[in-house]
């Protein structure tokens, strides 16, 4: 199996209830080295991933490749209770590392005859990994079980084409993407954007917001808050260090905005997500 799909080795599991969903969602945020998929349990609501927003709903299953944006849009209504699996070690031949599918394909599954069993699973070894201490094997053969179901899952779709026209949009809109992911911790105005992709602001921010949902100057927003969630779950780095590399005014400035967005303060967040010794 190493031969096919490489090592994948599970690396965390993630818990959201719906209440916390609908109050705090996770906004687009990306992991250079690590396989995310994520399960909708119950309830609804909208998931970005790559450039294009989604409507999921329980039964859904969502592929996170790595170095891939993906969250939840803020000013949509959320009730999901949501299963996550992350896995690093993922190689499969023809694609990227720590990726399962292309990047044009469709990333939201609508599970038929695995939903039940993929349930299941992701509730088993979120529970598994989170008690001390873990039983790892067992963690990693049930993840390894939820990684072959959705890969199953995956090649019994069938691709559908493109026209040459939803081709050159998709490829404009991650020219504009890179060029904001590369430009977002600085201060960056709309006639910079379309002066450096040689287009009308107007046209680049239709073609944008009709795409992805956002307009550029709210995907840049959200972009910083993104990362500031993923930093406060997954560091240890103060806040005001955290503000300092993602471009804020000022720790109050962050708080502001993360409050504002998010719902709750930093320190409040990263209470809630990071395990306590």
């Amino acid at each position: 199996m190493n031969d096919r799909f490489g090592s994948p080795q599970l690396v965390g599991t993630f818990y959201t209830d719906e209440t916390y969903s609908q109050n705090h969602a996770h906004m687009v945020h990306k992991h250079e080295k690590v396989l995310e998929l994520l399960y909708i349990a119950s309830g609804e609501g909208r998931y970005q991933v790559g450039h294009r927003e989604y409507a999921v709903h329980a039964g859904n299953l969502i592929i996170c490749n790595g170095n891939t944006l993906h969250g939840e849009s803020p000013f949509q209504k959320h009730t999901m209770q949501t299963y996550c699996i992350a896995l690093a070690g993922v190689q499969l031949q023809n694609l990227s590392p720590h990726c399962i599918i292309q990047p044009q394909q469709r990333p939201v599954l609508e599970l038929t005859e695995s939903d039940e069993v993929i349930h299941h699973l992701m509730q088993t070894v979120h529970t598994l990994f989170l008690e001390k201490p873990c039983d790892a094997e067992l963690c990693q053969t049930l993840a390894m079980s939820i990684f072959l179901l959705v890969f199953r899952e995956h090649m019994r779709l069938v691709e559908s084409g493109r026209t040459a026209a939803e081709q050159k949009a998709e490829q404009l809109v991650r020219q504009i993407s890179e060029y904001l992911d590369q430009n977002y911790m600085r201060p960056i105005t709309l006639a910079e954007i379309s002066g450096n992709l040689h287009i009308s602001a107007s046209y680049l921010s239709h073609l944008f917001k009709r795409e992805t949902g956002l307009a550029p100057m709210q995907y840049i927003i959200y972009r910083r808050i993104g990362e500031a969630q993923s930093l406060l779950m997954e560091t240890d780095q103060p806040i005001h260090c955290i503000e300092e590399s993602l471009g804020f005014g000022s720790s109050c400035h962050l708080s502001a905005m993360f409050k504002k967005y998010v719902g709750i303060s930093p320190k409040e967040y990263r209470n809630h997500f990071q395990k306590k010794e």
